[in-house]
């Protein structure tokens, strides 16, 4: 699929029946992990690529710039739509602009967009945008894409932040009129409290958990269109390198070790074939003498 296909695809899914997974990448392998699983759309975020990236904390500090290249590598080497997150946009009016050209032109099918201003996961209380404010910033972001399919997604904390189920509505709402394509709410807890407010939101809803509790049944069952697994891949490579190394430390013994996989597999995910085809076309070693 071409950029303009992938998000037209991107938009398909967020109104098909059900709930739709998204899964997170931190690197273009796991993305490519993802295609391969059958997974149909991939996601990143501040948290995975500022962890895997550049060792750094989810507090703010995950620029643009870190942003922006791994997305547009993964949607470069993968044929499945991408959302990408881009914390608030970074603020201001250039920034939001910005923002919108750089990913949109990138191959990005969509983005996240998000309403607090700082203090994310760091102690004392968080600041966020007033509503209103966060209205203009969408209205910009519909303003300066190029592509009515380039899904733009509004994300409130108020639920996560302050367990305020009204705010959270009401700035869902809000986002919505202004021309967002989904509201997104993060939920501390279990999905399913959803079920009670969904019929108040007036347009898709995609969530995500800082703890999941519940199954894609669930959340198809509490109303939400899309759900983000934001840390998935980075846990499981985490956990899994850990260990790895934990063990060869024990036992200094590299037969010790069990990858369970064969190395064809993950070959078979790298894009050998195209690269053995072109010097095919040119006598491969040949040409060099």
């Amino acid at each position: 699929m071409d950029m303009h296909e992938k998000r037209v695809k991107l938009q398909e899914y967020l109104r098909a029946p059900g709930c739709t997974p998204i899964m997170c990448a931190y690197d273009v392998l796991s993305a490519k992990l993802i295609e391969q699983a059958g997974f149909p759309i991939v996601y990143t975020g501040s948290f995975i690529t500022g962890a895997s990236q550049f060792g750094v904390a989810d507090v703010g500090l995950v620029q643009m710039k870190d942003l922006l290249p791994l997305a547009r590598e993964i949607a470069k080497e993968i044929d499945l739509p991408i959302i990408a997150d881009v914390d608030n946009a970074w603020y201001h009016a250039g920034n939001i602009w910005r923002v919108i050209h750089e990913f949109e032109y990138a191959g990005i099918s969509g983005i996240q967009v998000e309403d607090g201003i700082l203090g994310k996961h760091v102690g004392g209380a968080p600041v966020e945008m007033s509503k209103e404010v966060m209205c203009d910033h969408v209205r910009a972001m519909v303003d300066a894409r190029t592509d009515k399919d380039f899904m733009i997604i509004a994300r409130t904390d108020a639920l996560w932040l302050r367990n305020d189920w009204e705010d959270t509505v009401e700035r869902c709402n809000a986002y919505l009129e202004a021309g967002a394509d989904a509201c997104f709410i993060t939920f501390a807890g279990s999905i399913k409290e959803l079920k009670k407010y969904r019929d108040r939101i007036n347009g898709p809803v995609v969530t995500t958990a800082i703890h999941f509790e519940d199954s894609i049944a669930e959340e198809t069952e509490a109303g939400a269109n899309m759900s983000c697994y934001w840390p998935t891949t980075l846990y499981a490579a985490f956990s899994a390198v850990k260990a790895t190394l934990e063990k060869f430390k024990e036992t200094q013994d590299i037969t010790k070790i069990d990858y369970d996989f064969e190395e064809h597999e993950i070959m078979d995910v790298l894009p050998y074939d195209k690269y053995y085809r072109n010097m095919e076309l040119f006598h491969g070693a040949d040409q060099y003498k």
